[in-house]
């Protein structure tokens, strides 16, 4: 257990039952600044979260009720908290609710007023207002403003409300295309609009483009599109090689690319400005999904070389050239994504046919499973604020998106889409 004394103003403990988990809601001041109230938690024994319970105080006026809708809906997907709907006197009484967010309508101001109190106080702990004009389109910005200043104020770090999720959607029988959500689903625009079936997406460090697979009856190939939806561009290669996916050099001026030659696939990195490729791995095993680390002196990648069809997740120093292999459990381990701090990994590995998420922790070496579920979590990636995990899971019929916390526990759609429609290889901005 970590705890930073200097930092603990009031520590709450709670206790589940011996098999499950114990967690500690500290109030802490943090020394960078932050604010006295914000909570932090420790994980002790197993990654699983007790959602805090947060009143949301607000009349019926238009305004506010729209406000409150968008709150609630953006909240949830952060995974750290359960809303309930009440009044200041109600809370006052609970011993549950920790948090009481009421929002207020100045109509002589034209503005709401946001007062935040924390379990106990009398006064508020920090307040804040926003004025009402552009009418719904405003809504829903106040929505997401609230929500962000919210996650700030009580957990102390950024929202990320304001992060699109690109990933690979398919109608029975259709193509599948790319396709971008926002942070909380409910605003869906597709992306890719060629005549090939595109997958396998990839942001660049800054967010301008995105690279996709796109899959024709007679060719396989890569493009890169301006994330504001400008003409895409294809990339060229020998005729020797055929492209099977693609990931950003931190540099955004190339890319890191699995090719394959003769049955065999190789990672190299390709410089889009005069197509020149360079070998990194050509080992005479498979290699795949090439992933650079967010201080661009790593790289990650999938290799079967300890043994034929049993791929197993690698490390590689630029600086030392020096590769190493993290994972050992399990005959299937792929999809490596690094954490944007670089400290850590997520991936999928195969536990008794089914593949679950596991996070790897390259400082002590130590790896924690996230999903126990009885059906396939895949293609796992991060939030900017490395605190959230996307992902695919089939739960039902067909594949869906998912939100986890990094520590594991309970898991959120991220889309309202049709049943009809399968969800896959979801990559969120950076």
């Amino acid at each position: 257990m970590l705890v930073n004394s200097n930092n603990v103003a009031q520590t709450l403990k709670l206790s589940i039952n011996a098999d499950f988990v114990l967690l500690l809601f500290g109030l802490v001041m943090s020394v960078l600044g932050g604010p006295a109230f914000a909570i932090d938690y420790f994980e002790i024994t197993k990654p699983k979260f007790i959602p805090v319970k947060v009143g949301l105080i607000g009349g019926r006026d238009t305004e506010v009720v729209a406000v409150k809708k968008i709150f609630r809906e953006n909240l949830e997907k952060v995974l750290y908290f359960q809303i309930i709907d009440g009044t200041r006197e109600e809370f006052a009484q609970s011993e549950e609710v920790f948090f009481q967010l009421e929002i207020i309508l100045k109509k002589k101001l034209d503005q709401l007023e946001f007062n935040l109190w924390t379990k106990g106080e009398d006064l508020p702990v920090t307040q804040n207002s926003l004025p009402l004009k552009g009418g719904v389109d405003n809504f829903r910005k106040i929505g997401l403003f609230l929500t962000d200043w919210f996650v700030l104020k009580t957990l102390n770090f950024k929202g990320v409300t304001a992060s699109k999720i690109a990933y690979t959607a398919q109608k029975i029988n259709r193509r599948k295309n790319i396709m971008l959500s926002s942070y909380d689903g409910t605003v869906q625009k597709r992306f890719s609009y060629n005549l090939g079936s595109n997958n396998l997406a990839s942001w660049s460090f800054d967010n301008k483009n995105i690279l996709y697979t796109t899959f024709t009856r007679s060719s396989v190939q890569l493009t890169i599109q301006p994330s504001i939806r400008l003409r895409a561009k294809i990339l060229s290669f020998p005729s020797v090689f055929q492209p099977l996916g693609a990931s950003w050099r931190i540099d955004g001026e190339s890319i890191l690319l699995t090719l394959m030659k003769k049955g065999n696939s190789d990672i190299y990195s390709y410089n889009l400005a005069d197509a020149k490729l360079e070998k990194i791995f050509a080992w005479k095993s498979l290699e795949t999904s090439p992933q650079m680390s967010p201080d661009g002196k790593k790289i990650a990648f999938v290799s079967d070389s300890a043994r034929l069809n049993r791929p197993q997740i690698y490390v590689h120093n630029i600086l030392t050239h020096k590769t190493e292999r993290v994972t050992f459990r399990g005959n299937y381990n792929s999809s490596p994504k690094w954490s944007p701090d670089g400290s850590q990994l997520i991936y999928e590995r195969q536990v008794k046919g089914v593949f679950q998420l596991f996070k790897y922790t390259l400082l002590t070496r130590r790896h924690v499973q996230l999903t126990f579920g009885r059906y396939d979590s895949e293609k796992p990636d991060w939030s900017p604020n490395g605190k959230q995990i996307v992902f695919s899971a089939k739960k039902k019929k067909v594949s869906k998106l998912y939100y986890i916390s990094a520590f594991g526990g309970r898991s959120i759609r991220v889309t309202t889409n049709a049943n009809n429609i399968t969800e896959t290889n979801p990559v969120w901005s950076k």
